[in-house]
């Protein structure tokens, strides 16, 4: 059985060494896309130039694979959170947050964790699972059509937006994380969309020992890739509750097909789309 995850620039350079320093047999490689090819016993690897290692389940490969990757030793938990189902006109919202130590990232690069665009849909539900059996902490929160929309409403009704629900929804789900882990120094990551939105949400976290970063592209974090992984999943088995409640097939659908009727129970009202066929309801 063969995994793989994306080493970063110093992990490449600690295979190296390790491969070099333990006379481990390389043989040619097969493709101008690798970088790396490895036969030597028990041990099959190849390293991709683009940082992707793919390697089997062997004892002596996985000594490798825990030798060369880095571990987290400045903080006891990073939280990372991340949401889906905004850009969709239909289904839920979700936010998730994981809170994990430098064990659990390292657990979860081992079983494929890294960035959902990257990931297939089969994949993500396979990987899903596996942490659906796991003990890290998380949290989310699972806005579905009927309440996402009288949310919406709300916050319209007080001059804010879209962004302000979600910033709200992030920062429930990290302070849920932080009143669970007892930690002396802990970072949280959180895939950027609104920095001011976001920071106002947060103001009254005590950032003792506490560290906060917005960034852009942040599912290269192992725990924000974790929370988009497990929201997408999760964003998956609500539409098949939907779908099978109305009768309808969300995912091929457009509002035009759906009865007026039941399309605030299944689609976020504000999306132009739903809108319109909304109106003289």
């Amino acid at each position: 059985m063969t995994t793989s995850l994306n080493l970063n620039k110093n992990e490449i350079k600690n295979l190296k060494n390790f491969l070099s320093k333990n006379k481990v047999k390389k043989i040619d490689t097969k493709s101008k896309y690798e970088l790396i090819r490895v036969k030597d016993g028990e041990i099959n690897l190849i390293l991709y130039k683009s940082g992707k290692l793919v390697y089997n389940e062997s004892n002596s490969s996985l000594n490798i694979i825990n030798s060369v990757l880095e571990k987290e030793k400045e903080f006891d938990y990073i939280i990372g959170s991340d949401e889906t189902g905004k850009g969709e006109w239909y289904g839920p919202l979700i936010v998730v947050a994981t809170a994990l130590t430098s064990k659990d990232i390292l657990k979860l690069r081992k079983i494929g964790v890294k960035d959902s665009k990257t990931i297939n849909r089969n994949k993500i539900f396979e990987i899903a699972k596996k942490l659906r059996n796991m003990s890290f902490e998380r949290h989310s929160i699972i806005l579905n059509p009927t309440t996402y929309n009288d949310l919406y409403v709300q916050f319209k009704i007080e001059n804010k937006n879209l962004n302000d629900l979600m910033a709200w929804a992030h920062s429930s789900v990290i302070q849920n994380l932080l009143e669970k882990i007892e930690y002396c120094k802990a970072k949280v990551i959180i895939d950027k969309f609104d920095f001011e939105k976001t920071e106002y949400r947060l103001k009254n976290i005590n950032r003792t020992n506490l560290e906060i970063i917005q960034k852009s592209e942040a599912e290269s974090e192992t725990p924000v890739a974790a929370a988009s992984i497990i929201a997408k999943y999760l964003f998956e088995i609500e539409v098949n509750k939907l779908n099978e409640k109305y009768k309808i097939d969300l995912r091929s659908s457009n509002p035009k097909g759906i009865n007026p009727k039941i399309l605030p129970n299944v689609a976020k009202t504000h999306f132009k789309n739903v809108k319109t066929n909304l109106i003289g309801l």
